[in-house]
């Protein structure tokens, strides 16, 4: 049978057909050809830096911060050359194999090793995953070089605290900026994976000690081995800060806060130009344990710490400044026009006001301002706190500093507050949901406890120590630093604190009867009078005001957190001035037994050193620690003193 073919169907064309065929080789075409095009032409130089890491790298090499000193060149904190344990992501052929590596032959924990590899340092440069490592762990880097080169050995500056806890709330310390940071404008000269000061000096100062990163350009092979090195630029040093404080009274200051087991702070300067010669809070910190790198055991611990170990209390904890408070007062009033050096108020016992009878803890007659303020007259400032009013009291002693920035080179300065009305009308809703009309209204009552030191004033006592030294120094209120001077280097010109020194006007016989109040506190049978100090050689006299701030009502008080806070400020010599310094002991009782000492015992160095004679910080002997009480009998309402 002879087979029969049909021809093509009628649609069927073969040119066409053709046609599409030559269309789909030219679109294959001119989509190589951009292809060929971006990648050689748009993303050039992209690709050119991709070949080139194959073979050549740059390895930063980390300047070391500047060093930190006190006013006599002793060194509080410096950078030393330490070898880490550094991972190259690029290297890396399987992560698992290198955290599991990490974790068992060095002891990095395995999340802090996963973190450091997938942060944005690490898609630039190595990273660091263990400082200070032993000779043991460079061995074993060495043995592992050929199947695992993303371990590298660096020699790298960590920054050290020698003195560890000492000044730790004055210096701070440094870890890797954060993701977070980077992202803000104070940051904005960092990169990923440098180390940034996060608190204290190390925070305020971080531009000026941080230097500038050289690096090394190397040759690697295919497998990321180092070959050769062809370029090596060395880093500059950041500059080397010497600040005003005074390592020994530091020491002093730390050791009476330890010896009475308590919480507190102690500032001490120089009144005549804001030179802060030491400030402790306590408890304090290891700095150390951030610069190598600190666990999250050990950050938990700080963080979570009932105590606040991190928070430096003289700039960032308000307290009720119980009779310190007077020498706001005082001054206040006469600078509002109504209260003389002169005039006499009654004591009275205490004074009846909002229903109540609110006591003095004397009765002290009609005694003149410099009285009133040797003995703690509470009556004698209840009166004065009246003829104030709310309007002079919020003036004239935000004039003085209460309740405003004191502009110390430390960061996260509390402003603390003084009263307000709008203060007042936020503590009633808080505390009385149905309050009415009237009990938003400012009271006689209110000015009453105000003018102790009590109620709605809450400042730093930062802010008193500057208060008190600028009435000490007559009107002159200087700004409180640490930086004296931060070196030059041969980028870099040298740096010091610009001052800003405020003045405020009185006469002269005004300023004398506060001064002569705060002298007879200590010098003529006053408040303070236990802790008197005296040295005839070089003419000094301590002056000061104790304070003694309730917490809580004394018919409450039993445990010790409720105990009152104690208080003291004090100055010397009495007519020029040449160290000012305050102490705050939480629950410390009396201002007269817990706080005054410490500040004798400051000055005691001080005028040791000044006479050139040997210190022995820790050698004085502290006061007895604090206990709590049994609860007391009911009584009348005590005031501060």
């Amino acid at each position: 049978m002879t087979p029969h073919f049909s021809g093509p169907p009628p649609s069927f064309n073969p040119r066409l057909r053709l046609l599409a065929l030559q269309s789909g080789i030219v679109a294959a075409f001119v989509v190589l050809a951009l292809r060929l095009w971006s990648m050689q032409v748009v993303h050039h130089e992209d690709y050119v830096k991709q070949a080139e890491n194959n073979r050549e790298r740059k390895i930063p090499i980390v300047a070391p911060r500047g060093n930190i000193l006190d006013r006599y060149g002793n060194v509080l904190v410096d950078s030393r050359p330490t070898f880490s344990l550094m991972v190259n992501r690029e290297d890396i052929q399987d992560e698992a194999e290198t955290l599991r590596i990490l974790a068992e032959e060095f002891g990095v924990a395995p999340e802090y090793a996963r973190q450091q590899l997938r942060s944005p340092a690490a898609r630039t440069r190595p990273v660091e995953v263990k400082s200070n490592i032993t000779d043991a762990d460079r061995a074993k880097v060495s043995v592992l070089d050929y199947e695992h080169p993303e371990f590298l050995v660096e020699l790298r500056p960590q920054r050290k605290y020698p003195h560890g806890e000492l000044a730790c709330h004055i210096l701070g310390y440094v870890t890797e900026v954060s993701e977070a940071q980077l992202k803000r404008p104070e940051f904005d000269y960092c990169r990923p994976g440098d180390k940034v000061g996060q608190a204290g000096l190390e925070r305020f100062y971080n531009r000026i000690l941080m230097g500038r990163d050289g690096y090394r350009r190397i040759i690697v092979d295919r497998r990321g081995r180092f070959v050769r090195e062809i370029e090596m630029v060395p880093p500059i040093a950041g500059q080397d800060i010497v600040t005003t404080l005074d390592l020994d009274l530091q020491r002093v200051a730390e050791e009476r806060l330890k010896a009475l087991k308590l919480n507190g702070t102690i500032a001490v300067m120089d009144p005549r130009n804001g030179e802060m010669l030491a400030l402790a809070s306590m408890p304090g910190y290891d700095p150390n344990l951030f610069a190598a790198g600190i666990s999250r055991a050990d950050y938990a611990r700080y963080a979570n710490d009932k105590h606040k170990p991190l928070r430096n209390r003289a700039i960032q904890d308000i307290y009720p400044p119980g009779s310190t408070w007077k020498i706001i007062m005082a001054v206040a009033g006469m600078r509002a026009g109504v209260l003389k050096p002169t005039d006499r108020l009654l004591c009275g016992g205490g004074i009846n006001v909002g229903g109540r009878h609110v006591r003095c803890m004397g009765s002290h007659g009609t005694p003149p301002l410099s009285t009133a303020i040797a003995k703690s007259c509470d009556g004698w400032f209840y009166r004065l706190g009246i003829k104030l009013s709310l309007d002079n009291l919020r003036t004239y002693a935000s004039e003085l500093g209460a309740g405003e920035y004191t502009g110390i080179d430390l960061p996260n300065e509390f402003k603390g507050y003084i009263p307000s009305l709008e203060l007042k009308a936020a503590t009633v809703r808080r505390t009385m949901p149905n309050a009415t009309p009237a009990q938003y209204r400012w009271t006689d009552a209110d000015s009453v406890y105000a003018s102790i030191g009590q109620a709605m004033v809450r400042p730093t006592p930062l802010q008193m120590l500057r208060s008190v030294a600028g009435i000490a120094m007559r009107g002159e209120f200087y700004t409180p630093h640490f930086l004296l001077e931060a070196r030059p280097t041969q980028e870099r010109p040298g740096v010091t604190f610009r001052n800003q020194v405020k003045q405020i006007e009185l006469p002269d016989d005004y300023w004398d009867a506060v001064i002569e109040g705060m002298w007879g506190a200590v010098n003529a049978g006053g408040t303070a009078s236990g802790s008197a100090l005296r040295d005839p050689e070089t003419g000094f006299e301590m002056c000061g005001k104790t304070g003694t701030a309730q917490v809580v009502s004394k018919l409450k008080a039993s445990k010790l957190e409720e105990r009152d806070h104690s208080w003291f400020v004090g100055f010397g010599p009495r007519e020029k001035p040449e160290i000012a310094a305050i102490s705050l002991v939480e629950h410390g009782g009396f201002g007269a037994k817990a706080s005054a000492p410490n500040v004798r015992a400051v000055f005691e160095v001080w005028l040791r050193k000044k006479k050139g004679l040997p210190v022995q910080v820790g050698a004085a002997e502290a006061p007895e620690p604090v206990r709590p009480a049994a609860r007391p009998t009911p009584r009348p309402q005590p005031t501060a003193r």
